[in-house]
């Protein structure tokens, strides 16, 4: 029965994609000067914003587990992960990379070490899910200062964006139980076992401890630095083609959409659904308040697309992991920076009269081409020093944190 279900359920998602893709030939068919154009957006969106953001984070992400780095971090923050969200040390370091990345960085890192066999495949599903961010590059840099023109706004957006995150992670851990056995536990249970003959050892703890496991990891790898720089770079294109190839598509099928439907609060929205880039673009032209404005943002930064959820599969399903709770993950996200952005305006305005309220007084610049709002080569190279910096001090803190943590359970 369950087969028959399972091959029910693709039959009718094949029918699907089989029906959208034919009604897009169609529509580029019939106006090909529009599609054309909307699929430039796509590709402006992808070069100017996506591809500076995300490349060196993929890079430099895979680079760190082949030499070890999470796994050792892992050792220093596993205790804290644990009792928190129940999940490995390891997520110390996808966590601060899809904060400062944003997606699919910590899809692609949450699979790699899924490959390796360091995590399960529902620890990685939920890793994933968990580490789904939007780069703190789109929310200030295009959306506040672009799209706004007001980068006090992006702050304010990225700051619920991840304290929203947080929170549905948080939440749906106490609803979402896994009944298979991770390898922490598994490890366990292999300790008590008392058919286990082997005395088991002194475990090691600390810096120790952290560097074996660095080394250990990088000796099992074994891949020299040239063939390791070149397979991240590799790997690192190939992941960001994909995202691309997504985004132009779904430019065009916004187009497609909106060319069906009157220009109206319905058209926007769907925008908002689909893809997060053009999506937010259109949210920003409805005549709302200023308060509604900014929760509709959030909401959409935390749904992030039904395109983000194409390009995460894309990662994830090859190597067999699922993504039934990375849905549920991002309708949470979504309506708590809904929710949170409504109550925490009105402090903000009271705490910051100089930043917010100017945003009473500004005209909306998008009656113009999208593609004025995006940063130029020379704004996004900043942003990714500035990303860069926060990562590492998102690692630090984390670090600094778990260790405090230790130290008062010791206690």
């Amino acid at each position: 029965m369950q087969r028959e279900q399972g091959s029910a359920g693709k039959m009718s998602s094949t029918i699907l994609f089989a029906a959208i893709a034919i009604l897009l030939v169609i529509c580029i068919v019939a106006a090909p000067g529009p599609a054309f154009q909307a699929s430039g957006q796509g590709l402006s969106l992808w070069w100017r914003v996506v591809f500076p953001a995300i490349l060196p984070f993929l890079v430099l992400s895979e680079m760190l587990i082949a030499g070890g780095f999470p796994q050792g971090l892992g050792v220093i923050l596993e205790p804290f992960t644990r009792r928190i969200l129940k999940l490995p040390g390891s997520f110390g370091w996808i966590l601060p990379l899809g904060m400062t990345a944003g997606f699919p960085a910590s899809a692609a890192a949450a699979a790699t070490l899924y490959k390796q066999r360091r995590i399960t495949a529902d620890e990685a599903e939920r890793m994933a899910a968990t580490a789904h961010f939007a780069s703190p590059m789109l929310i200030m840099v295009v959306i506040g200062a672009g799209y706004l023109n007001n980068p006090d706004l992006g702050l304010l957006l990225l700051c619920i964006h991840w304290i929203s995150g947080l929170a549905a992670a948080f939440t749906l851990n106490q609803f979402w139980r896994n009944t298979a056995p991770s390898n922490h536990e598994k490890r366990r249970i292999g300790q008590q076992n008392p058919l286990n003959k082997t005395a088991p050892s002194r475990p090691q703890t600390g810096l120790k401890l952290a560097l074996r496991k660095m080394e250990q990891a990088r000796q099992e790898d074994g891949r020299s630095f040239g063939k390791l720089l070149g397979d991240s770079v590799a790997n690192g294109v190939q992941t960001l083609m994909t995202i691309g190839g997504y985004m132009l598509i779904f430019a065009v099928i916004i187009h497609v959409v909106n060319s069906f439907l009157p220009t109206s609060a319905l058209s926007y929205l769907i925008a908002g659904a689909a893809e997060i880039h053009l999506g937010t673009h259109a949210i920003t032209k409805l005549t709302l308040s200023q308060p509604m404005l900014a929760a509709l943002l959030g909401a959409a930064l935390g749904w992030s697309g039904i395109c983000s959820f194409l390009q995460v599969q894309a990662v994830l399903k090859p190597v067999g992991i699922g993504g039934r709770r990375f849905i549920l993950q991002r309708i949470l996200h979504g309506a708590y920076a809904f929710v949170l952005t409504l109550i925490l305006w009105r402090p903000l305005v009271t705490l910051l009269p100089g930043a917010l309220p100017a945003y009473k007084e500004m005209n909306h610049p998008l009656t113009g081409r999208m593609e004025a709002a995006l940063p130029n080569w020379q704004l996004a190279a900043g942003s990714l020093h500035k990303s860069m910096w926060l990562l590492v001090l998102l690692v630090i803190l984390f670090a600094a944190i778990s260790l405090t943590w230790r130290r008062s359970t010791r206690q």
